[in-house]
């Protein structure tokens, strides 16, 4: 297969626990500034760093919500889960796709938050070796390419909820719904 037949394929991991707009933003960003084919959505199944994210299934299907304004070009995939591992960290992650998706050339999609803390991921060189590019997203503060997005955080959307608030501004399209319908996070 030739390169140019190859997806340039944007890997964006997370918790999503809720997905928000810094998300959707980034996956905005991905395809029209940094020019990917695609974006792949993988939400985590367990967490490494030992944080406890809500249902798997249903942030799956948040995600999935949030991705509907990109059609084909966004796909949502539950890949954690089928590695079959424990804890299935982002090495695994991209070894497990580069083996499936041979035609695919992987990129990492991360933000500036993780970006500071990879020396604490497992392997992160091999990360380096395996993926095409990393691109670190700015947020808050943190100026990436000389522009940040704004500092939006599941833990301060589900904080709002908590305390009776309305994140609805800070949330994808049908997110606010799916989180009112489901019960979620009061």
């Amino acid at each position: 297969m030739s390169i140019s037949s190859r997806k340039n394929t944007a890997v964006f991991g997370g918790k999503f626990d809720p997905p928000h707009l810094g998300h959707q933003l980034s996956i905005f960003l991905a395809l029209e500034k940094y020019g990917f084919d695609e974006v792949w959505v993988i939400p985590s199944f367990s967490h490494p760093f030992g944080f406890r994210p809500g249902d798997f299934d249903t942030r799956l299907e948040m995600c999935r919500i949030m991705a509907r304004p990109f059609g084909t070009r966004v796909k949502v995939l539950d890949t954690e889960r089928k590695t079959g591992l424990e804890v299935a960290y982002t090495v695994d992650v991209i070894t497990y796709l580069k083996k499936n998706f041979p035609e695919n050339d992987f990129s990492l999609l991360i933000g500036s938050d993780n970006w500071k803390v990879r020396k604490k991921w497992k392997d992160f060189d091999k990360i380096e070796e395996m993926c095409r590019e990393i691109v670190v997203i700015g947020r808050g503060e943190d100026e990436k390419d000389g522009f940040s997005l704004p500092d939006i955080s599941s833990t301060m959307i589900k904080t709002m909820i908590k305390e009776g608030k309305d994140p609805d501004i800070f949330l994808p399209a049908g997110i606010s719904g799916y989180i009112r319908k489901n019960g979620l996070y009061a």
